[in-house]
C-alpha cells in the first residue's frame, strides 16, 4: 500500500464522516435525524439566550497532526517527482531544440537548392534556344569559313552549359558527403542521450523508492501520536457535556413554564381583537349593501327616460319614411324624361362613333404593328437581362452560402479550442455582414434631404453674420408690408385688393402654377434664403407639440427640426427633392430666364463638342461662354424670390407635380429592368474580404501551436500506454510466482528436509 492510495481512503472517510439521513441501515438514519434535531435546538437556544459561545457546527475544523503530515508528505513527493520528471525530460527538451534547428537550416538549403535549379534551368533554356537560332542561320550562309566558325562557336557554348551542368552535379554530390557525415554524428550523440536518460531515470526511481519509505514511516508516527491525544481530549469532553447537561435539562424546564403562560396570555388577547374586527366587518358590509340598493333604483330611471326617447325617435323616422316616397315619385318623372333626351344623344353620338371607327381601326392596326415590334424587342430584353442577372444572383448565392457553411465551421472549431482546449473565454467575432443573402445593393445612394439641409448650413457658417443681417432685413420689410397690408385691410379691403394687383402686374414677381422639372444650378445663399424663407411661412405643417418642445433650443437648431418635418410632410426625402422644391419659388421672370441661359449653354457645348479642331474651340468656348454667361446669367443678388404670401399656393403646385412624377415613374419601372452593367460593385471585394478575415493571422499561428502541442501530448498519452500494458504484464507475472511460492511452501517435501526453507524464511520474517 503506497502513500497515494493512503490519501485516497483518508479522503474518503472525510468526505462520509457522520451518518446520513439516506443510508439504508435503520440506526444509522435514527442517529442522523438526531443530530439535525440537536443543530436546531443549538441555534434557537443561542438566539433565546443571546449567548456569545459558538456551536460545535460552528467550530473551524483544524488539520489534525496525522493529516497535516499526509499533506507535506504529499508535497514533498509532488515536488520531487515534478523535479525527477524534468530533469529526465531535459534531454529531450534539447534533443527537439537541436532536431528543430535542423529542420529549419534543411528547409533553407532546399529552398536554395530549389532556387540554384530553377535558376539554371532559366539559363540553360535560354542558352539552349541561342543554339537553336544559330543553327537556323546556318542555311542562310554558304561560305565553308563562316559555317565552322559558326560551328565552333555552337561548340563553345554547348561546352559552356555541359561544364555549367557538371559544376552543379558535383556541389550536389559534395553537399550529400557532408550530409551522410552529419548522420553519422548525430546518431553518436542519439545514444549518448539515451545513455544518460536511462541513468538518470534508474536515479530518480531509486531515490522515490527511498522517500516514500521515509514519509510512510513519519505519517504512521503523527497518526499513533494523535491517537494518544484524541483519547485523553474525549475524556475530559465527556465529563464536561455531562455536567453541562444537568444545567441545561434544569432551564429547559424553568422555560417552558414562562412559555405555556405566555402562549395563554395570547390567545385571551387574540380572541378579543377577532371579535372587534368581525363587528367592524359587519357594519361596513351593510352600508355597502345600501349604496348599492341606491345606484339600482337610479338605473331603473335612467333606463325608463331611454325607453321614452327611443319611442318618439321611432315615430319621427315614420314621418320620414313618407317623405322619401314622395321625393322617389317626383325623381322618376325627372328620370324619364332624362331618358328621353339620352336617346337622341346617343343617335347622334352613333353617327360620330362610325366616322371615328374608320379613322380608328386604321391608325389602330398600325399601332398594333409597331406595338408588336416593341413588344418582342422588350420581352428580348428582359429575358437576357433576367437570364443575366438570374445567373449572377445564383453564383453569387452559391458563393456566399459556401463561405457561410465553411465560416460556420471555422467558428465553431475557433470556439472549441478556446473553450475545451485552452479554457479561456471565447469572444463571438462580428457576423453581420453574414445576415445578406444575394448580392448587395448596388445601387447609386443619393442624400437624404435632412443631411443636405446639415452640409448646407455647415459650409455657410463663415458667412452666417451676413445673411443674418439680410435676412433680418428682408424679415422686418416683410413685416412692415405685412403689418401694413393689415391695416389697409381693416381700413378697405378693395383698396388691398387692388394695390395687390397692381404690384404684382409691376414687380412680375407672381407665381404661376407650371411644372418645374428642370433643375437649376443655384448658389448656397439663394438656396439658403428659400430655405429659410419656407421655414418661417410653412410653420403651419408643424404639430403643436413639436413646436412647444423646440421653443428652448437655438436659432439653427429650431431651424432644423423645422425643416425636417416639413420635408417629410411634403414628400422632399433626397436632395433632388429639395433643389426641385426650391425652383417653385423663384419669380416666374427668373426662372424662365435662368432655363434659357441654361438652356443656351448646353446647345453651345454641344455645338462646341462636333467641332475638328478641339484645343481651338475649348478656347473659343471659354471665352463665349463668359462673355454669354455675362449677359445672360442673373446675379445671386438679383434672383427675386416670390412674395411670401404666396408660399403656400407655390407648395401646393409642388406637391401637384410632384406627385405625378412620382405616380409616372410607378408606371414606368414596370417596364425597366436593371441591367448588371449600371450596377455599382465598388463594396463586393469589400465585402468578400470580410469573409477572409473572419479568421485572423494571430488565430491561425495559435491554431498551428495548438496543433503541435497536441501531437506532442499524443505521443507522451501513447508511451504513456505502453508504460501500463508493461506495469500490468509485470504484475500477472508477479502473481504467478507467488502462487508457485505457496505451493512449494506447502507441498510434502519441506517436511522431509532436515532444513527446510519455510522455517529459515519464518525466521527472517520474525526478525
Amino acid at each position: 500500500m503506497d502513500l497515494l492510495t493512503i490519501n485516497k481512503k483518508d479522503s474518503n472517510i472525510d468526505d462520509n464522516q457522520g451518518p446520513s439521513v439516506d443510508s439504508e441501515n435503520r440506526e444509522e438514519r435514527i442517529e442522523a435525524r438526531r443530530l439535525r434535531i440537536k443543530k436546531k435546538n443549538e441555534i434557537n437556544l443561542k438566539k433565546r439566550i443571546g449567548s456569545s459561545v459558538p456551536l460545535e457546527s460552528e467550530k473551524k475544523v483544524e488539520l489534525t497532526k496525522g493529516r497535516k503530515q499526509i499533506q507535506d508528505s504529499r508535497a514533498r513527493l509532488v515536488k520531487l517527482e515534478k523535479d525527477g520528471l524534468e530533469l529526465v525530460t531535459n534531454i529531450r527538451v534539447a534533443a527537439d531544440a537541436r532536431e528543430h534547428s535542423r529542420r529549419t537550416e534543411e528547409e533553407e538549403h532546399a529552398r536554395l537548392r530549389k532556387e540554384r535549379l530553377e535558376q539554371e534551368a532559366k539559363s540553360a533554356t535560354e542558352k539552349f534556344e541561342e543554339i537553336v537560332k544559330k543553327w537556323e542561320t546556318a542555311q542562310s550562309k554558304d561560305i565553308p569559313q563562316e559555317l565552322h566558325e559558326m560551328l565552333m562557336d555552337q561548340k563553345q557554348l554547348c561546352d559552356s552549359m555541359i561544364e555549367e551542368k557538371n559544376k552543379l552535379i558535383n556541389d550536389f554530390k559534395q553537399e550529400l558527403k557532408q550530409k551522410d557525415d552529419f548522420y553519422v554524428k548525430a546518431l553518436k550523440k542519439y545514444a549518448e542521450d539515451i545513455d544518460l536518460l536511462i541513468e538518470r531515470m534508474k536515479d530518480q526511481t531509486y531515490n522515490m523508492r527511498k522517500f516514500y519509505l521515509e514519509e510512510l514511516v513519519n505519517i504512521e508516527n503523527s497518526f499513533i501520536n494523535e491517537r494518544k491525544e484524541l483519547l485523553d481530549k474525549h475524556r475530559k469532553e465527556w465529563d464536561e457535556k455531562m455536567e453541562e447537561r444537568k444545567t441545561k435539562e434544569i432551564a429547559f424546564l424553568e422555560e417552558r413554564f414562562k412559555r405555556v403562560e405566555r402562549n395563554e396570555n395570547e390567545i385571551n388577547a387574540l380572541r378579543i381583537k377577532d371579535a372587534e374586527e368581525y363587528n367592524e366587518t359587519k357594519i361596513k358590509l351593510e352600508t355597502d349593501l345600501q349604496v348599492l340598493e341606491q345606484h339600482l333604483q337610479r338605473l331603473k330611471a335612467t333606463f325608463q327616460l331611454n325607453q321614452e326617447k327611443l319611442e318618439y325617435n321611432y315615430q319621427v323616422l315614420q314621418k320620414r319614411d313618407e317623405e322619401n316616397t314622395k321625393t322617389k315619385a317626383q325623381q322618376k318623372r325627372k328620370i324619364t324624361k332624362l331618358h328621353d333626351a339620352l336617346t337622341h344623344l346617343k343617335k347622334k353620338l352613333a353617327k360620330q362613333i362610325k366616322q371615328y371607327n374608320d379613322e380608328n381601326q386604321q391608325l389602330g392596326e398600325d399601332y398594333k404593328r409597331v406595338t408588336d415590334m416593341f413588344n418582342d424587342m422588350q420581352i428580348k430584353s428582359k429575358h437576357f437581362l433576367a437570364v443575366d442577372l438570374k445567373k449572377f444572383h445564383d453564383i453569387w448565392k452559391m458563393n456566399e452560402d459556401q463561405c457561410k457553411i465553411y465560416s460556420h465551421y471555422l467558428l465553431e472549431a475557433d470556439r472549441i479550442i478556446h473553450e475545451q482546449q485552452l479554457g479561456i473565454e471565447w469572444k463571438f467575432p462580428d457576423i453581420s455582414f453574414m445576415k445578406n443573402s444575394g448580392p448587395i445593393n448596388g445601387s447609386h445612394q443619393y442624400k437624404s434631404g435632412n443631411q443636405y439641409i446639415n452640409e448646407l448650413f455647415q459650409t455657410d457658417n463663415e458667412t452666417d453674420d451676413e445673411e443674418e443681417d439680410d435676412n433680418t432685413t428682408l424679415g422686418e420689410k416683410s413685416k412692415t408690408d405685412l403689418t401694413k397690408e393689415n391695416s389697409i385691410e381693416q381700413q378697405d379691403p378693395s383698396l388691398l385688393l387692388e394695390k395687390k394687383t397692381s404690384k404684382i402686374s409691376k414687380e412680375g414677381t407672381q407665381f404661376k402654377e407650371e411644372s418645374r422639372n428642370i433643375l437649376l444650378n443655384l448658389n448656397k445663399s439663394t438656396l439658403k434664403s428659400i430655405i429659410m424663407l419656407i421655414c418661417d411661412e410653412a410653420g403651419f405643417l408643424l404639430e403643436q407639440k413639436l413646436a412647444n418642445l423646440i421653443e428652448p433650443l437655438e436659432k439653427n437648431e429650431k431651424s432644423m427640426v423645422k425643416l425636417d418635418s416639413i420635408f417629410k410632410a411634403l414628400g422632399a426625402e433626397t436632395e433632388n427633392d429639395v433643389k426641385l422644391l426650391a425652383q417653385y419659388f423663384i419669380s416666374h421672370r427668373n426662372y424662365h430666364d435662368l432655363v434659357q441661359n441654361k438652356a443656351y449653354i448646353d446647345r453651345t457645348k454641344s455645338q462646341l463638342d462636333n467641332e475638328s479642331l478641339k484645343s481651338e474651340t475649348n478656347e473659343n468656348f471659354t471665352s463665349r461662354s463668359k462673355t454669354n454667361s455675362d449677359k445672360m446669367s442673373i446675379p445671386p443678388d438679383q434672383i427675386e424670390l416670390i412674395h411670401p404670401n404666396e408660399v403656400v399656393t407655390a407648395l401646393k403646385t409642388f406637391l401637384k407635380f410632384h406627385h405625378k412624377n412620382e405616380a409616372r415613374q410607378q408606371k414606368l419601372s414596370k417596364f425597366r429592368l436593371e441591367s448588371l452593367d449600371n450596377r455599382d460593385d465598388s463594396g463586393d471585394q469589400q465585402y468578400w474580404k470580410k469573409y477572409e478575415n473572419l479568421i485572423s493571422p494571430q488565430k491561425e499561428k495559435l491554431w498551428d501551436a495548438m496543433l503541435y502541442s497536441l501531437q506532442k501530448y499524443h505521443g507522451i498519452l501513447n508511451k504513456r500506454v505502453q508504460l501500463i500494458d508493461e506495469n500490468k504484464l509485470l504484475a500477472n507475472q508477479n502473481m504467478e510466482l507467488r502462487m508457485l511460492l505457496a505451493q512449494y511452501m506447502q507441498s510434502s517435501v519441506n517436511q522431509e528436509l532436515e532444513i527446510p526453507p519455510t522455517k529459515i524464511l519464518q525466521m527472517e520474517y520474525s526478525k
